[in-house]
């Protein structure tokens, strides 16, 4: 028995599947918290070869230890999901055109397009471009990079299944295809 070719999908349900490309970026705003983490980590290093006098005398590395996890915590809690997503068409070629090359080799500004591009494709939180310019002040360059090549590529690369080595490597130790 011949099986029926399969239907060619119409507009409609073409359209109905259709979902801009987002892409999340977390960041770690307690930058403080990890600056200190570097400083304890040196002076955890040099007591490297400490020795107790007593057995009565606490390990002074223990303290350093507590605080290096608290902190760890911290950063943790400063944890920030930041959701872009791709422009529509007019929007996209509106914002490359407010953000023009400086000169025939550019196609835009990258100094003007990626603090104008962030904001505009930020679903969540969404913010006004002075709100994410405060937040680029607490920022550093490569936080501020993720944020605007995520921008980028939601609205420039195509969409394609990605690669999961750890999704894959799973299925087949558990045999499954």
């Amino acid at each position: 028995m011949a099986t029926q070719p399969k239907a060619a999908p119409t507009a409609a349900a073409i359209l109905a599947r259709v979902r801009p490309r987002t892409e999340t970026v977390t960041l770690y705003l307690d930058g403080e918290a990890a600056g200190r983490i570097s400083q304890l980590e040196s002076r955890f290093a040099a007591l490297a070869d400490w020795q107790p006098e007593s057995l009565a005398e606490p390990d002074p590395r223990r303290a350093i230890a507590e605080e290096i996890v608290e902190l760890q915590d911290r950063i943790r809690d400063s944890a920030t999901d930041f959701t872009l997503r791709a422009l529509p068409p007019e929007a996209w070629s509106d914002i490359l055109a407010l953000h023009p090359g400086r000169h025939a080799q550019e196609l835009y500004n990258p100094l003007t397009l990626p603090p104008a591009l962030v904001p505009a494709c930020l679903a969540e939180p969404a913010m006004s471009p002075e709100e994410y310019e405060q937040l680029t002040e607490g920022l550093n360059q490569g936080q501020r990079d993720q944020l605007e090549l995520a921008a980028w590529q939601v609205n420039n690369e195509a969409t394609s299944i990605p690669f999961s080595l750890a999704a894959s490597a799973l299925r087949s130790s558990t045999g499954e295809r």
